[in-house]
């Protein structure tokens, strides 16, 4: 048997393909002294910071000699070398691993290291050049063959073969719904708690209460602060005890809906840049970054056009939608009306959307939200066919608070419009 280390180019190819793309550090901020050095990939969310480490292994060996047993051996050599080197890294970070204890921040912190294990049969005459192995790990194997240091667990290393952490992004999505998911792996890993695989682990997270507490308590924030009455039943129900089958079908209905969206989404970044006016990257990182609930809440805003009577949609008419994910980001939904001379036309609405944005504003200032969005909603008949397509907008202000004297003629220009 012959050990051979193989190039970055897989996990190249995982980043390139979902939403890691947009967060993976260039070289130079890598480098900066606010992280830790010598990690293979470094991506920058709005709130964590992810450090990856690669082993990405080929194993020569006979077919005679490829078995269970010697599968699992190879896989603890190539998980122990990715402890090791983790180890050796985070501890030549000292100076930094120091300023973070003593300062507060909010910015999570994950250790990943992902594995990837291909054999070579040097008797195969079949022309393959070589075999990738699916594999998980799962508690036992951490207990048994690979310890990993739970001591801090801040610090842990979080270990998942190449083809489950593709199919875990692939099923979460958004940057906000993996560290979500990170943060549960993490406290099972540190509470030693068993789980048969990365796989089954996944889907008791999609089925626990861990999965939707964000969205709930964002909305008891809002309910505190007198801007919605209750939580949504659909999540009460989904976090309560002996309810899968509804928790299941609320998941898959999410992903459907996220789906959706990113193809609406990613049509608009195209148009937009086509039309050379490129949306910023700013607001790019922030509506990537949302949760699935947000986005099945308001690709189910565009579904329920359908539904719609003929009045509303020839006039045109708002919608409101909040963020599950954080408190303090609101959109404003507006769908264009049919007719051309209504103040909710595209034309209309392109031309005025800060003025609907500061209107925004204005309601929402105990407290102050932090980003408001409106996107605009178009409907338009299929040259070549009887469907519809969906066109969006985006447009974007940031929440700002405004002094009394503004807020009077707010209120004035409000009980004028109203006696009209």
């Amino acid at each position: 048997m012959d050990i051979q280390q193989a190039s970055h180019a897989p996990w190249q190819k995982m980043i390139q393909q979902c939403f890691l793309s947009l967060y993976e550090l260039p070289d130079d901020k890598i480098t900066d002294s606010d992280h830790f050095q010598g990690y293979d990939f470094v991506f920058e969310f709005s709130g964590a910071t992810i450090y990856l480490l690669v082993n990405t292994v080929l194993m020569q060996a006979n077919k005679q000699e490829v078995d269970n047993a010697k599968v699992r051996e190879w896989r603890k050599e190539v998980v122990n070398q990715l402890i090791k080197r983790h180890a050796q890294i985070y501890q030549k970070n000292d100076s930094l691993i120091v300023d973070r204890s003593a300062a507060t921040t909010d910015k999570a912190v994950y250790f990943i290291g992902l594995t990837s294990l291909s054999i070579n049969h040097q008797d195969d005459q079949s022309g393959h050049s070589s075999y990738a192995v699916g594999y998980e790990y799962g508690s036992r194997f951490f207990a048994e063959d690979c310890v990993l240091d739970l001591d801090d667990e801040q610090s842990i290393l979080q270990v998942f073969s190449h083809q489950n952490f593709v199919d875990i992004l692939n099923q979460l999505v958004t940057p906000s719904d993996l560290t979500t998911f990170l943060d549960f792996h993490r406290r099972q890993l540190s509470s030693f708690a068993s789980f048969q695989n990365e796989s089954t682990l996944l889907k008791q997270f999609l089925q626990s209460p861990d999965f939707h507490q964000r969205a709930i308590r964002v909305q008891e924030q809002l309910i505190n602060s007198e801007l919605i009455e209750q939580v949504e039943l659909r999540l009460l129900k989904a976090v309560e005890p002996n309810q899968t089958v509804f928790a299941d079908a609320l998941i898959a209905e999410m992903q459907k809906n996220t789906g959706m969206w990113f193809k609406l989404f990613n049509s608009v970044i195209e148009r937009y840049y086509e039309a050379g006016t490129p949306l910023p990257n700013e607001q790019v990182d922030i509506l990537v970054d949302e949760s699935m609930y947000t986005y099945a809440c308001l690709v189910e805003k565009i579904l329920a056009y359908r539904t719609m009577d003929q009045d509303s949609r020839w006039n045109g008419y708002v919608r409101h939608e909040h963020s599950y994910h954080v408190f303090g980001r609101h959109y404003l939904m507006v769908f264009y009306a049919q007719d051309d001379s209504s103040s909710l036309s595209a034309e209309n609405v392109r031309l005025s959307y800060k003025d609907l944005l500061s209107d925004i504003n204005v309601q929402l200032q105990e407290p102050v939200m932090d980003d408001l969005f409106l996107l605009g909603v178009e409907f338009r008949p299929c040259e070549d066919s009887v469907n519809t397509e969906v066109y969006l907008d985006i447009f974007h202000q940031e929440g700002s608070l405004i002094d009394e004297s503004t807020q009077r003629l707010y209120d004035r220009l409000a009980q004028l419009q109203a006696q009209l």
